[in-house]
């Protein structure tokens, strides 16, 4: 007999990827027709939907409360409660970041939670397979906990006898914590599946990008994250981060622009947030430990087809790095379904969590002026963020823009013999008054007068280096390929898996 399930997951993202897996068994699973969006409507919707399987997230479902133990005892409660109303005619599949050590986990078990996803990747053949079968303890046995400092313990016997009934556990024991730290790893999403401890990510593990992109007019265009960044202050990163964004999405090609959570607020001044976007704060405060659930916050903006993610400059810090683990880096990061990701690193480089970025991003630019003093200080220096990104400049997916270059400078002795053909590409000196046109209209420099036109030829190098030549060939004749792009789906994993996979 077919299952129904009950997605509450909390991410439209992560949902899409559930229901495309359980659409392809429809043999043996049918949806609801609603889903759960957060915490506070799901036992409403659990008595009007009355489903067989409840799937819910740990994480990304909404809750009212801040605090993580709170969120833990409202979801304790809650599964109670659900072996009380339901007994076992409701299986609960709990998706969640924790670790195997993690006291919460082992609570659930005593509670009858006999489906529990804790990895930061899982093969969705496998997932399917399990949710075919019955409820089995031996799948959840390793996360109980059993010692003298009170916390939650259970006999294999006990539970496989119980069906699914209640434990007389305790509220104490319940709202014991484990003394060992959480290890947060992963993050999700089609486009998107990501977080990974950031201490490993350096030297263990692997990013993969699995093939599911699908063709319009022939021409496939595959995720790229690209990294900007300058070795000085005010050399042009954020001007040119820009003007790229902007004219990826003048050709049709969905685009991120993320500012780094490091530096002053610029962007959202720049491009009159105020006015388009009153309540806007970053997606790096939604998942920051300032996020008032209470406040009126909208986490999305788009400028001019361009995705913004950027600092609000009164109503967000200016982060610290301890502010922004990698792990919440790759969640905002992912939590965008645009093709191409333009990050604004600035002078950022010192932060060893952008350092991690590198070891992932598509393509690298370091914009530099001709200004030989700097272009000294670049060469010499023994800070620590200079010498990396002297060696990153080693990297073949790494290269200079130039910016307010001209000719003459590409002539020049020095130049030459400093970069060897290294530079990509030139932006021209671009005049003040235009420029200060675009910020006073608080549009992009792309949309003022003919300026789209006259980038074209400077911007060329950098758009054929992340996009495909096909794309390229098929815009020099004028054709308009793409009015949306597939989104693909990324893991970061030690091993190549087998089968189709899913990191949440």
């Amino acid at each position: 007999m077919k299952k129904k399930v009950l997605i509450a997951v909390g991410d439209k993202s992560y949902s899409n990827i559930l229901t495309e897996t359980f659409n392809k068994h429809q043999d043996d699973f049918y949806l609801s027709s609603q889903e759960v969006l957060h915490r506070r409507f799901l036992e409403e919707i659990l008595d009007i939907e009355k489903p067989d399987i409840l799937i819910i997230h740990d994480y990304y479902l909404g809750s009212d409360f801040v605090r993580e133990e709170q969120r833990e005892d409202e979801l304790i409660s809650f599964f109670r409660k659900i072996r009380v109303d339901y007994d076992d005619s409701v299986r609960v599949v709990f998706l969640c970041e924790r670790a195997r050590g993690d006291a919460f986990l082992s609570n659930l078990v005593s509670i009858g939670v006999l489906d529990i996803v804790n990895s930061n990747s899982f093969d969705l053949d496998d997932f399917i397979d399990q949710l075919i079968d019955k409820p089995r303890f031996s799948r959840v046995e390793k996360f109980l906990i059993t010692s003298s400092h009170g916390e939650a313990s259970i006999e294999p016997e006990e539970l496989e006898t119980s069906s699914y009934e209640e434990e007389d556990t305790p509220d104490e024991v319940i709202k014991e914590k484990a003394q060992q730290p959480v290890i947060q790893k992963v993050v999700e999403k089609k486009v998107v599946q990501k977080v990974v401890n950031k201490t490993t990510i350096k030297r263990d593990y692997t990013f993969h990008v699995h093939n599911q992109v699908e063709k319009v007019v022939g021409v496939p265009v595959k995720k790229k994250l690209i990294l900007i960044g300058s070795t000085m202050p005010r050399s042009g990163s954020t001007f040119i981060s820009h003007l790229v964004a902007r004219a990826l999405t003048q050709i049709g090609i969905s685009t991120t622009y993320v500012e780094s959570p490091f530096s002053k607020a610029y962007t959202y001044d720049r491009l009159y947030g105020r006015t388009h976007a009153e309540d806007y704060r970053s997606k790096f405060y939604q998942f920051s430990k300032y996020i008032d659930p209470k406040l009126k916050s909208v986490f999305d903006w788009t400028k001019s087809d361009v995705e913004i993610i950027c600092k609000h400059p009164t109503n967000e810090p200016v982060y610290e790095e301890e502010d922004i683990s990698f792990e919440n880096l790759i969640k905002v990061l992912f939590s965008s379904l645009s093709t191409v990701t333009v990050i604004d690193v600035g002078t950022d480089w010192q932060y060893e969590m952008f350092q991690d970025v590198f070891d992932i991003a598509d393509h690298v630019y370091f914009v530099m002026e001709p200004d030989i003093p700097f272009i000294q200080y670049f060469e010499e220096s023994q800070k620590e963020s200079v010498e990396f990104l002297r060696k990153q400049l080693e990297n073949e997916k790494t290269s200079i823009i130039g910016n307010r270059f001209d000719k003459t400078i590409l002539d020049n002795e020095l130049i030459k013999y400093m970069y060897e053909g290294g530079i990509k590409t030139t932006i021209p000196n671009i005049s003040v008054s235009d420029v200060f046109q675009a910020q006073y209209k608080g549009i992009f420099l792309n949309d003022l007068n003919d300026y789209a036109k006259r980038l074209e030829l400077p911007l060329k190098p950098l758009l054929e280096d992340i996009l495909p030549e096909d794309f390229m060939k098929k815009q020099r004749k004028g054709a308009n390929i793409l009015k949306s792009l597939f989104r693909k789906k990324i893991s970061i994993e030690k091993t190549e898996s087998k089968g189709e996979e899913m990191s949440v």
